[in-house]
């Protein structure tokens, strides 16, 4: 049977109350309102994931910077390793974490503005703040290659189980953003399985038979529900977040993801405007599924 992930926190932050913001993003919580963040890992868990992602998209010193909050990074990182470990020691079954390892320029970014060596530097610190608390690591929304790199090769150094999740929002065909074809990318990666996530599934329909192919390792995905996002954008300098699809309700979405099942996904869930509820109705969909 297929792994369920859970669904995105950022946006489901902001759908219980946190400010929306994409600057900011899910850091907010973890500063003013942590107990909103153990609300969701809660309620993930009540929805049947296999997985728990830890709140770190937006924990790292670069990103929190300009809010003059770079000193508290290690405190907000190794914070939501410690939620996310508590919400799934308290299942009343196995639940893992995953630490989440994100872009540390901009997403959706073909060029991140770092080399390969800056960039591990940072993952280095990320690791080792999570490291205590996580079963495995996700690498997500990576765009480009040696960015890729940088945070699978420092989550590889633990040891520990690695999931490497490629991007296409915003790119012109089914290929890492920086144009890197899904062999090539998995060849030098060495990750323990690949993933697409933060996308329109409709991207992900394409992409997934081409991932397949490029590996044998498992394959997953988790797609957005977010409205059209334009290239370009950028978060961090002020584009604002893009409204949410009304198609993509917890019935539809998961007929899309039980389709990547058909196709050979490994592991699945959702990631921004992806909630509970959905996570809930791929939990029904996984367990009724007959064993082939």
């Amino acid at each position: 049977m297929a792994t369920l992930l859970d669904g995105g926190m950022g946006q489901e932050l902001i759908r219980r109350g946190s400010p929306r913001t994409a600057e900011y993003w899910s850091a907010w919580a973890m500063i003013e309102e942590p107990d909103m963040v153990r609300g969701v890992h809660a309620d993930y868990v009540a929805a049947g994931c296999d997985v728990l992602t830890t709140n770190t998209y937006a924990t790292y010193a670069d990103r929190l910077r300009p809010f003059g909050l770079a000193d508290r990074a290690e405190e907000l990182c190794r914070t939501a390793g410690r939620m996310a470990r508590e919400a799934a020691d308290a299942a009343d079954r196995s639940v893992r974490v995953a630490g989440s390892l994100p872009p540390l320029r901009h997403s959706y970014n073909p060029a991140p503005g770092g080399i390969y060596g800056e960039l591990r530097a940072e993952y280095d610190e990320m690791v080792d703040q999570l490291v205590g608390d996580v079963d495995l690591f996700v690498c997500e929304t990576m765009g480009a290659l040696h960015e890729a790199r940088a945070a699978t090769d420092a989550a590889r150094a633990t040891g520990k189980e690695v999931w490497t999740a490629f991007t296409l929002q915003g790119g012109t065909g089914p290929h890492l953003l920086d144009g890197t074809a899904f062999d090539a990318a998995c060849d030098v990666l060495g990750a323990d399985a690949y993933l697409l996530n933060c996308c329109p599934p409709e991207q992900v329909d394409e992409a997934l038979p081409l991932l397949r192919s490029a590996t044998d390792r498992p394959i997953g995905a988790y797609a957005n529900a977010f409205l059209d996002m334009p290239v370009g954008w950028r978060g961090r300098d002020g584009s604002p977040l893009p409204g949410s699809r009304t198609d993509l309700g917890a019935d539809p979405y998961t007929a899309v993801v039980m389709g990547w099942v058909e196709m050979g996904a490994d592991i699945v869930g959702g990631c921004c405007e992806i909630g509970p509820e959905h996570i809930a109705r791929m939990r029904r969909a996984l367990d009724q599924r007959p064993v082939a």
